[in-house]
């Protein structure tokens, strides 16, 4: 296992190694969310639930050699940072913002988008391409 600091991010490269450790030790646990502690020095501190999700959501991903990305998001984003969530430029964002298919607001001569609206826009817009790739897949299928 190798950890990398730059410039405010920590990025941990696990070998085959850890990785087989972290399965079998998720395998131990099960799925016990809720329950999860930390011993520091002969203390018991015992985890919320949702930072015991988060560790198990980890160790889980990792024994099975998955890529985990864990980042922080503010609340209101900026256009950059809102467009490479949808996967879009930022001039197709502006487009979208200025045609009312997502909400903005203002700060200055700046738009801001919450995470809020552009989680909920990205799940509109997999649901309607979820939707035309059946509506193919029945069409391609009417074919046979």
């Amino acid at each position: 296992m190798e950890v990398l600091n730059r410039d405010g991010e920590m990025t941990i490269l696990v070998d085959e190694g850890t990785r087989g450790d972290v399965a079998r030790t998720v395998d131990g646990v099960g799925d016990v969310r809720s329950d999860l502690a930390l011993v520091a020095d002969g203390r018991r501190i015992d985890l919320p639930g949702d930072v015991s999700g988060i560790v198990m959501g980890v160790l889980e991903s990792l024994g099975k050699g998955s890529r985990v990305v864990i980042s922080t998001t503010p609340r209101e984003l900026r256009t950059t940072a809102a467009a490479e969530m949808l996967g879009v430029s930022r001039p197709t964002l502006l487009k979208l913002a200025r045609d009312g298919e997502i909400p903005s607001h203002k700060v200055g001569a700046h738009h801001r988008f919450m995470l809020d609206d552009v989680l909920e826009y990205r799940s509109r817009r997999q649901a309607v391409r979820r939707e035309r790739f059946l509506g193919m897949r029945d069409s391609l299928a009417d074919l046979d």
